[in-house]
């Protein structure tokens, strides 16, 4: 009899997952769906029709974020745009009815971190801020909030965080030099670069992936700055700007850079620059995949 109790709810609960599930696809939109602006029930909301099986709606809907986000990048690559242009007004809410449903979804808040400053910066620090008082032995979402303040050149905001999550157990030793770093130089590409490579190792492929395409940028920037170093020294030395690239190939080769069979410098994604001859300087083709 000491059985029956849990079995049964184990059945009750299966019986509510099919129309639970049914539910939250009629209310998720679908791709013919162009309106972002769609009504949509909140967490506390779905939060009373779960009867008990929150964790399991909010992996549920976690699934969902994770495929709207996919499909809105796929259609933005295919039409040759950067993430940042992506129209994406259902994030905010679905990431918020997650972690109302599970408070100590991680995985959420971090992904809200990446992609929804750019998007809705007060949304995402409503988010990380409620995320670190849920679950306020979590470095890594000092971490975040810190990213997101630095995202948003309040440098000293950010320093403070870096600083309050260096002191949770666990938690990286350059937790402690980012804050450092930050009330010393948090503009320069130096800071960048590390806070990027800290996202670069991420569990979640979607934010590793586009920590890996900001490092490709950052890059790029470096190796642009050195060619037109380069072609303004040319400049002075001749008194006009080269044709091509051709007669600076071994100062480009020596400075480290790859060339192609043409002698032009190519940018990390294998994309030659090009040479603007008005402005003499090296510039992203357009069909580069390097983020500008």
């Amino acid at each position: 009899m000491k059985k029956a109790i849990p079995i049964s709810i184990i059945v009750v609960g299966l019986g509510v997952l099919y129309p639970l599930q049914r539910w939250i696809d009629a209310t998720m939109p679908r791709e013919v769906i162009s309106d972002e602006t769609l009504y949509f029930a909140s967490g506390e909301q779905i939060k009373r029709m779960s009867l008990g099986l929150d964790g399991l709606v909010a992996d549920i809907y976690w699934i969902r974020t994770v495929q709207y986000f996919g499909r809105k990048v796929g259609v933005a690559v295919r039409a040759g745009m950067n993430t940042s242009e992506i129209r994406m007004d259902l994030l905010a809410p679905l990431l918020d009815i997650i972690v109302t449903l599970d408070p100590h979804h991680i995985s959420a808040y971090r992904f809200g971190a990446i992609f929804l400053p750019e998007r809705d910066l007060p949304a995402a620090i409503n988010l990380l801020e409620r995320g670190i008082r849920e679950n306020p032995d979590k470095w890594r979402l000092y971490q975040d909030i810190g990213f997101i303040h630095w995202q948003s050149g309040d440098y000293a905001e950010a320093a403070e965080w870096y600083e309050r999550g260096s002191k949770v157990e666990g938690a990286m030793w350059w937790m402690r030099d980012l804050a450092g770093l930050m009330k010393i130089k948090g503009e320069s590409r130096e800071a960048a670069r590390i806070i990027y490579e800290g996202y670069a190792t991420s569990e979640d492929e979607n934010i590793r992936d586009q920590a890996v395409k900001r490092l490709k940028q950052l890059h790029s920037l470096d190796e642009r700055d050195a060619i037109n170093s380069l072609l303004d020294y040319y400049k002075n030395q001749t008194g006009a700007c080269p044709k091509s690239f051709r007669p600076l190939a071994p100062a480009l080769k020596s400075m480290g850079l790859e060339l192609n069979e043409e002698s032009s410098p190519v940018d990390p994604d294998g994309f030659p620059y090009q040479l603007n001859q008005e402005t003499c300087q090296a510039e992203l083709v357009h069909e580069s995949t390097i983020m500008r």
